[in-house]
């Protein structure tokens, strides 16, 4: 599944392509995505300029003039497809394109398709801070590269629980964004073991950990996410970060520190990688 650092490399992508461009017209192929498209998206994005693309937490937002937002969701194997030529012909699992258009005049602008194989992802018009569109958000916790992201708030988070530091970073609600890749990365960099209760951990040892999760977090972002599986970016291009993975995905390879292997176990109906050495 994409996480913050993959959905942020393609709201990027997006930002810069179809940012103050025209909905002309918009193609539906599937409305049965994992929430329903609403049936008037068609009416409604007619028309309407493109005010700014941005990411929260795993969420791709697409704002749009008369306070309209698209929301959309990746899924387990969901991409953005950017045709700058109009060139490329819908396909199978190609449920929503979107043709924009310069200004108002009738110069194409760019193809936008959403693309979902297994439809785990999803995509729709909502009013912004409806009751339905802040329902999206409302459980999220702060963006770990947000400046209301403090050490102070994540020991707080974290000291007052008493399950492992792996499902504690991975619940939305303490922060938002994060997945099973760079959890396990960040837990690596801070030599801190997954098995790890929450409340045993030291303030100086989170604090360290605060500063993994932000470094693994920009590095990926800076490599264009992983592309283990399924990730590209709008133009097609996978990410780099999977050469830089520390453990994630190299259950029986060398630790890059000490040389132990790497183990792998299931936490949570996850698989956890870290290094039983470097990580206690």
């Amino acid at each position: 599944m994409p996480e913050l650092p993959e959905v942020e490399t393609v709201t990027r992508g997006l930002n810069f392509a179809i940012k103050n461009l025209i909905v002309k017209k918009v193609h539906v192929n599937r409305y049965d995505l994992r929430i329903k498209v609403s049936k008037n998206i068609t009416s409604v994005l007619n028309n309407l300029k493109v005010i700014k693309v941005k990411r929260r937490a795993k969420y791709g937002v697409i704002d749009l003039e008369n306070e309209y937002s698209i929301i959309f969701h990746l899924g387990m194997s969901g991409s953005i497809v950017i045709d700058r030529n109009n060139k490329i012909s819908l396909k199978k699992h190609d449920h929503i394109a979107i043709d924009f258009f310069k200004n108002n005049s009738k110069k194409f602008g760019v193809r936008f398709l959403f693309r979902d194989p297994r439809r785990f992802g999803f995509f729709n018009i909502y009013k912004r801070n409806s009751p339905e569109y802040n329902k999206i958000f409302k459980f999220l916790g702060p963006e770990p590269l947000a400046a209301n992201f403090s050490v102070q708030n994540l020991f707080y988070n974290i000291n007052k629980r008493h399950s492992n530091i792996k499902s504690i970073l991975l619940n939305q609600s303490i922060i938002a964004g994060l997945g099973n890749i760079y959890v396990c990365e960040a837990l690596f960099l801070a030599a801190i073991s997954p098995k790890t209760i929450g409340s045993n951990l030291t303030y100086s040892k989170i604090e360290e950990l605060y500063g993994k999760i932000k470094e693994v977090l920009l590095k990926a972002i800076k490599e264009g996410g992983t592309s283990i599986q399924d990730h590209k970016n709008i133009s097609g291009e996978i990410g780099y970060f999977q050469n830089y993975l520390s453990v994630y995905n190299r259950e029986r390879e060398k630790c890059n520190k000490c040389t132990t292997l790497i183990s792998r176990f299931k936490q949570n109906g996850r698989s956890t990688y870290y290094c039983q050495k470097c990580q206690k």
